[in-house]
């Protein structure tokens, strides 16, 4: 089959590769003139298969007011008269119950195991040390005992689907990870995740690509800007960009939150909000953690990425791009409030600031659309490094499902017209 892959950010290129290892001619359409120049370009590079707990859960709803208010330095809601925000909230909303909390854990713990796998599986296939700067191990941080219970609540589940997580005192995170010592926020302990790990999303998008075109001959063509999709008898037949229209048997939509207004040109949309977040990149400091690092409360992570320690998080919606340069400063100065001495904050600290595709349950969009030929692979949120492989592995499966069904209806109407 001859498919187009919209986007080139980790989802998108990871997509082309397990694609292309199958067989099928494959094109990437990317508006950009690099593959992660979107979300995937600096975010925070976690492979976190065992914390993949979906954003709602019922102990954010004593917190939005806090939120959208002003009052909580991690998480900015402000207002905003778009429509989508609406919908895509009253969806959030109903998704905060203990049951669906519940249940979604449920499948984002079985999407995280199979990306677990199929993460394996790719990094035996690419240049050594290109999955994972640092394999180990995470550590999230508790402020309370009643956090440190949370965690143990979802260890329990964690454990039952083959992750490895061990609850620990606050001597215990210390003695993972000695570099805590000169952490200056309260903590009583931590989850330690042994098999999560670090990778470079832009490193590992340039891999993908450049062996994806060498081996299974993909190709690439940036400074495309899709316009529009194209049918035919109720079947994506091609994709109009600004360069012309490019024909194909498939389209693998991993646009995250540009793919709404390709979508409405063939009468569909997706529930997907765009939720802005931040990444600092700074050389490091007297102290090297050598595991990844998560505040939950203060919605920040550290990660050594080798020569240079990666500094993310906060989670903002409807943020004008007047306050980005703002936000970058606070993250900066709770890091160095935080952990002052692992990394040199006074050098440039190359501020990056990226939209993140949330839906409102927080799983992801990997599936057929109701247009034959289209599929959805959007809305990982901040987990699409995470979920990149697994999700691929998926729609190469339904894309190979549908094949094989196209073909088998095509013999019974063959059939039907000998007979």
């Amino acid at each position: 089959m001859k498919i187009l892959v919209l986007g080139a950010g980790v989802i998108g290129v990871t997509t082309a590769y397990a694609l292309g290892r199958q067989g099928h001619e494959v094109i990437v359409i990317e508006k950009a003139a690099c593959v992660a120049s979107g979300a995937s370009h600096a975010n925070a590079g976690q492979l976190s298969f065992s914390y993949v707990d979906p954003f709602p859960n019922p102990g954010i709803l004593k917190k939005l007011p806090g939120y959208m208010l002003g009052r909580d330095n991690g998480i900015k809601i402000n207002q905003t008269l778009r429509l989508l925000y609406y919908s895509w909230g009253i969806e959030f909303l109903r998704n905060c119950t203990s049951m669906r909390a519940e249940k979604n854990l449920d499948i984002m713990l079985g999407l995280a195991h199979r990306s677990m796998e199929a993460t394996q599986r790719l990094s035996a296939e690419l240049p050594d040390n290109t999955m994972s700067k640092t394999p180990s191990g995470k550590l999230i941080l508790a402020k309370t005992q009643a956090e440190l219970e949370a965690l143990e609540h979802s260890a329990e589940k964690k454990r039952r689907y083959g992750f490895t997580v061990e609850i620990l005192d606050r001597a215990g995170c210390v003695k993972k990870e000695p570099t805590l010592k000169t952490w200056q926020g309260a903590f009583c302990g931590g989850g330690f995740a042994k098999g999560d790990g670090i990778a470079d999303p832009l490193e590992l998008c340039r891999a993908l690509k450049t062996i994806s075109i060498e081996k299974f001959a993909v190709e690439y063509k940036f400074e495309h800007s899709v316009k529009s999709l194209k049918t035919e008898a109720g079947k994506i037949s091609g994709v109009v960009t600004d360069k012309g229209v490019i024909d194909c048997d498939a389209v693998i939509m991993c646009l995250g939150v540009d793919a709404n207004k390709i979508l409405k040109t063939v009468g569909q949309s997706s529930n997907i909000y765009p939720m802005r977040g931040y990444s600092l990149t700074l050389p490091l400091g007297k102290q090297v953690p050598k595991l990844s690092i998560t505040d939950p409360l203060r919605k920040i992570v550290f990660a050594n990425f080798g020569e240079t320690i990666r500094i993310a998080g906060f989670l903002d919606a409807n943020v004008s791009q007047e306050k980005i340069n703002m936000r970058g400063d606070m993250l900066l100065k709770t890091a160095q409030r935080l952990w002052p001495e692992v990394a040199d904050y006074s050098a440039q600290n190359n501020l990056w600031a990226g939209y993140r595709p949330m839906t409102p349950s927080g799983i992801p969009i990997v599936k057929p659309s109701s247009v034959e030929g289209l599929f959805y692979n959007m809305g990982h949120g901040s987990l699409g490094l995470t979920l990149a492989a697994g999700s691929a592995d998926q729609i190469t499966k339904l894309v190979w499902q549908s094949m094989h069904k196209s073909s088998r209806i095509k013999r019974e109407e063959k059939h039907v017209l000998v007979s």
